[in-house]
């Protein structure tokens, strides 16, 4: 292949990812479901890995629900930004919203070796996510006094959280 063939590779395949990319950025502003972004927040109880029920209904302020699964990079990317606002603020309720397919058992012990510090709820069935009809991950939700008071598509910062919640 010569000098002039591969330039112009080059030049196709960049041309190629920046129309992907632009397709992508349409479609997500678009065409792609969004989460419920104001109103009631829907009811639930999930089981912790602990087994113990945790109900939205427990808590009478603020909740903040980060919607994950574990194979997901920008999920796993997040969760040390997670976990230092959960050290920092341990008084605002933190709960990763698994929707995991498998035993409690071995999500808590991925949960651990990834650095999860607040409370795992596991949706195994997506009931919670399409309640709040969630479709990318990770999606956090804050919720005050029964409300979606915010909600972040995509990973989510220590200070973005921080702003999301008023703090």
């Amino acid at each position: 292949m010569s000098l002039a063939e591969m330039k112009g590779f080059a030049r196709d395949a960049l041309l190629a990812i920046a129309i992907a990319f632009i397709a992508w950025f349409l479609w997500m502003q678009l065409v792609a479901p969004r989460p419920l972004r104001t109103g009631p927040a829907p009811a639930f109880t999930l089981n912790d890995l602990t087994g113990r029920p945790v109900a939205l209904a427990d808590h009478e302020g603020l909740v903040v629900l980060n919607f994950w699964f574990t194979s997901c990079p920008p999920c796993r990317h997040e969760i040390p930004e997670l976990a230092a606002f959960h050290t920092a603020h341990p008084d605002v309720p933190l709960y990763g919203v698994s929707v995991d397919d498998m035993e409690p058992a071995k999500l808590e012990r991925l949960a651990r070796k990834l650095g999860i510090n607040y409370p795992v709820l596991h949706d195994t069935r997506d009931e919670v996510a399409g309640k709040y009809e969630v479709s990318l991950f990770p999606t956090t939700v804050v919720v005050d006094h029964g409300q979606i008071r915010n909600v972040w598509m995509g990973e989510v910062t220590r200070q973005s959280l921080e702003s999301m919640v008023g703090l």
